[in-house]
């Protein structure tokens, strides 16, 4: 008996001393370790500082080609990502632009997704006239498809929008 009651005291003490490396500890800051985007540059200055970004990483991996080609002849190809540009090199006229080749871009891809959707639909109601079931492996590749459309759109719109904050901080004096 004195045998558990030692073994539980020390699982106990164990998990207190490990519990203590996980609590962080809350001390205040003095003012000469406050962060810089508090602290005001002189009297009457802005109250925060520019917001700059460095390294931002987003996943630029490309999808395998059969995802954007028609499959089972349904007549439907994926878009292409319209090209990335440097934003902190890149002048109004090629943000502009930018912009509008993502827009653009998202449409297409719009109207791709509504292409399979109309295709699996269309295969669906003569599946079901003719009392067969639809392929499985039909609708988990066409499924997969739009996923994978939706997620370059996303894409898309993540590095616009990194060109876009590039931009902004190339022109902003605080981040140089």
């Amino acid at each position: 008996m004195l045998r558990n009651i030692a073994v539980a005291a020390g699982l106990v003490g164990a998990l207190a001393v490990s519990g203590a490396f996980l609590v962080a500890q809350a001390k205040p800051e003095t003012a000469t370790k406050a962060s810089p985007g508090l602290q005001s540059k002189a009297a009457g200055a802005k109250t925060f500082d520019a917001t700059c970004s460095s390294g931002e990483a987003i996943d630029t991996r490309i999808d395998p080609a059969w995802v954007g080609q028609s499959f089972a002849k349904d007549g439907c190809v994926a878009p292409v990502l319209p090209a990335s540009i440097d934003g902190y090199s890149a002048t109004r006229k090629q943000i502009d632009a930018s912009t509008a080749a993502q827009k653009k871009y998202a449409a297409a891809a719009d109207a791709y997704q509504q292409c399979i959707i109309q295709f699996v639909t269309a295969r669906r109601t003569k599946a079901e006239a003719q009392n067969k079931t639809l392929d499985v492996a039909l609708v988990v590749i066409e499924n997969h498809r739009v996923t994978a459309s939706e997620a370059s759109k996303a894409k898309s719109k993540a590095l616009l929008n990194n060109t876009i904050r590039a931009f902004n901080e190339a022109g902003s004096e605080d981040c140089k």
